[in-house]
């Protein structure tokens, strides 16, 4: 029996955007062709206009997915933290999923966060997902450590910039001396933890969420 029209549509659209994300994966913003994507995706040229209309509709369909994964993926790991008793701990799960996501994420974090300026709708959708994101990261903050909407907000600045910053170099250009995942999250969860303890005061190592 064959597949429904939609269903197919709807197969060969995702191929089109695994096939987009590869591209930009392996290559940045530059391989991602309408010729390159239909290649990639086992599809025509013309599957891939009738279906996002040209290149531009093409890129904001890949990039509403990839930010949407990224999203997805932040959400689970405030869900994990918050399983953690420890504050300390929580900070700790928390800034290894930073690094984690940024780093798995960094060909998109650097094509539809940094790379797409000028396109109004493109920087709408990248504006909506970084407020939407810095929303959770500073309500968790102010929840568990009573932090301050200034402290918080600092500390989400840490997390982005460091985002950006792995988004737009290569490590060997920011430092010659490297660092690895597990040292740099140590350091993120310390550096995030003397922020949003700065006037909210001590807070205990652990706390009963029973």
């Amino acid at each position: 029996m064959r597949a429904p029209l939609q269903s197919r549509s709807e197969s060969s659209a995702e191929r089109m955007l695994d096939a987009t994300l590869r591209l930009l994966e392996d290559g940045g913003e530059g391989a991602v062709t309408v010729a390159a994507v239909a290649r990639a995706a086992g599809t025509s040229n013309g599957s891939l206009y009738h279906r996002f209309g040209d290149r531009h509709g093409l890129m904001l369909a890949a990039q509403t997915r990839a930010l949407g994964a990224i999203e997805a993926e932040t959400g689970a790991a405030f869900a994990r933290a918050d399983e953690e008793v420890d504050d300390e701990r929580a900070v700790g799960l928390l800034a290894a999923a930073a690094v984690d996501i940024f780093g798995r994420h960094r060909a998109a974090m650097r094509a539809f966060l940094v790379g797409r300026a000028g396109s109004v709708e493109a920087e709408a959708l990248s504006t909506a997902f970084t407020h939407r994101v810095g929303a959770g990261v500073t309500r968790w903050l102010g929840e568990r450590f009573g932090a301050r909407a200034g402290d918080a907000e600092a500390a989400w600045r840490l997390l982005f910039g460091l985002g950006a910053t792995r988004a737009l170099f290569e490590d060997e250009q920011v430092s010659p001396a490297p660092v690895g995942p597990a040292e740099l999250s140590a350091s993120l969860a310390r550096a995030v933890l003397a922020v949003v303890r700065q006037e909210a005061g001590p807070v205990r190592p652990g706390r009963d969420r029973g």
